[in-house]
């Protein structure tokens, strides 16, 4: 059975989220971008979990390069849960989202991202998405 925890554009978890884009000059000039989009389930009564200790491990954001050594770097990338934190965080890192998200508009759980993509030469770049630990999905 799919899970129904997605990414969204919103924080009321209307629009799924497929694909970012963010446009950035070659020469430094546009500096980092910064976007947010949301994690959540818009199914009714569900708990999403780490299937490695269910309510126990955090459920975890990674970044992942689908092409090391081509494209954008990992490192371009940082993420946190607030405006805020995206000044402190290691670019690359992961984010720990805590042990459980429950569905629903409400709960949905907002992620930053700070993109600064500066150093390729003017393309279209696929190589980078967002994946979590393996998750289970259970009845709250």
């Amino acid at each position: 059975m799919a899970l129904s925890l997605k990414s969204f554009s919103d924080a009321a978890l209307s629009a799924v989220l497929t694909s970012l884009s963010v446009l950035q000059k070659t020469d430094g000039t546009t500096g980092p971008v910064d976007v947010v989009f949301y994690l959540g389930s818009n199914a009714v009564g569900k708990k999403i979990e780490a299937s490695s200790n269910p309510g126990v491990d955090d459920i975890v954001l990674s970044i992942v390069d689908a092409s090391t050594g081509d494209g954008q770097a990992v490192g371009a990338v940082k993420l946190a849960t607030s405006a805020a934190g995206l000044d402190s965080v290691g670019a690359g890192a992961s984010l720990a989202l805590g042990p459980s998200v429950l569905s629903g508009a409400g709960n949905a759980i907002a992620v930053y991202a700070r993109i600064e993509a500066t150093d390729l030469t003017a393309g279209t770049y696929t190589d980078l998405s967002l994946q979590t630990n393996p998750l289970v999905e259970s009845d709250a």
